[in-house]
């Protein structure tokens, strides 16, 4: 009798354990779906929200009003990405990583993860590093527009002017901004026809680094000026309210530059130098109310570079500060997802150990005094 009484014991410890079992797994299971859920509403909150204030700075993606367009007959929209100063790895214009996904008939967005420079661009900050341009599948697109690590989870609008197309003056573009950021909208560069278009300057330029470039770009290496360029200069500096001395101590800094990474020879530095310093010698300066340069200072000018320095800006320093919000935000989402996961993970097994024990202790008990009662 006594051996049946132990025995329905230990059969009924074991039922009892396998019921704590299913009990612990049913738990952790919920707890891993709410998590799941809360992950998956977060996302489609952000999405919603596009364009919102609050969600500005947060999530991986950046959104298209493209009603504001205008476009009719397309059937896909694209995102072009790139790193303003032209470095880095980056998908090729209308490529499947570049595809937008609808959100509504009035609004598409992108999710810069498919860039493969998610991070970079969210560490980057208030640091206008990119250029982004918007497109359809019918050869419409957007101006180059700037943006910065706060303009994630921001949206793209066109607003109804038009700029001339950089590299080829028959060609119009349509001029788009940020709702939320003023300071990324177009581009700001010198065309061919030698006009200043755009407002915001990526990081690493300013109005006199436009100007050097420019002369640089057209005087050739055997120091030939194309004077149907370079005769717009003293234009263009009264139109950039800029001292002629500061963009010819940039030149000498650039073709210092050129020369140190040998992509020009001193030779072909000399002559380009001798050249500019001819057209800039003749030019008045405005910010000086519009006096004569000097000459001997502009062939004496000391070579400087008149941008900040933009070098290692997308991982540290104080790029940094101004993404704090988006990094946090951005990973948040993730890393609370992962840590939520684990500490299931690790209340579960932290309940089965002490079920397992809890089961070998009964079943040792219940031996032993069986083992006793039958001696």
């Amino acid at each position: 009798m006594f051996k049946k009484v132990m025995s329905l014991a230990l059969a009924s410890t074991l039922v009892l354990s396998a019921g704590a079992f299913a009990a612990s797994a049913a738990e952790a299971e919920d707890a891993v779906a709410a998590n799941d859920e809360s992950a998956v509403a977060a996302d489609d909150s952000s999405a919603v929200a596009a364009g919102d204030e609050s969600q500005v700075g947060a999530g991986t993606k950046i959104y298209f009003d493209v009603k504001s367009a205008g476009w009719k007959n397309f059937s896909k929209i694209y995102c072009h990405v790139w790193r303003a100063d032209g470095t880095g790895k980056w998908p090729s214009w209308q490529t499947k990583k570049e595809v937008c996904k609808k959100e509504s008939d009035d609004l598409y967005s992108y999710d810069i993860t498919k860039t493969g420079n998610a991070e970079e661009i969210q560490n980057a900050g208030s640091k206008n590093l990119y250029c982004v341009i918007f497109s359809a599948d019918t050869q419409l697109q957007i101006y180059n527009t700037i943006m910065n690590g706060n303009c994630i989870g921001d949206t793209v609008y066109v607003t109804g002017n038009k700029i001339e197309n950089p590299k080829d003056s028959s060609k119009t573009d349509t001029e788009a901004a940020w709702k939320n950021h003023p300071e990324c909208g177009p581009q700001k560069v010198i065309t061919s026809t030698s006009k200043v278009v755009g407002t915001a300057l990526a990081d690493g330029t300013t109005d006199v680094t436009l100007l050097a470039d420019y002369l640089l770009d057209y005087v050739s290496d055997d120091g030939t000026a194309d004077t149907s360029k370079t005769d717009k200069t003293q234009d263009l500096i009264n139109q950039l309210k800029i001292s002629p001395l500061a963009v010819m101590s940039n030149v000498n800094f650039k073709l210092e530059g050129f020369v140190k990474e040998e992509t020009m020879t001193q030779d072909v530095a000399n002559k380009k130098k001798a050249t500019i310093e001819g057209i800039l010698g003749n030019c008045t300066d405005p910010t000086k109310g519009g006096e004569k340069v000097n000459k001997d200072e502009i062939e004496n000018a000391e070579a400087k570079n008149d941008a900040a320095d933009t070098s290692g800006s997308s991982n540290g320093g104080s790029s940094n500060s101004g993404s704090s919000s988006n990094g946090s935000s951005s990973n948040g989402s993730s890393n609370g997802s992962s840590s939520g996961s684990n500490s299931v993970q690790s209340g579960q097994e932290t309940t089965i150990f002490f079920v397992f024990a809890g089961v070998m202790v009964a079943a040792a008990g219940v031996f032993f005094l069986v083992r006793r009662r039958e001696n």
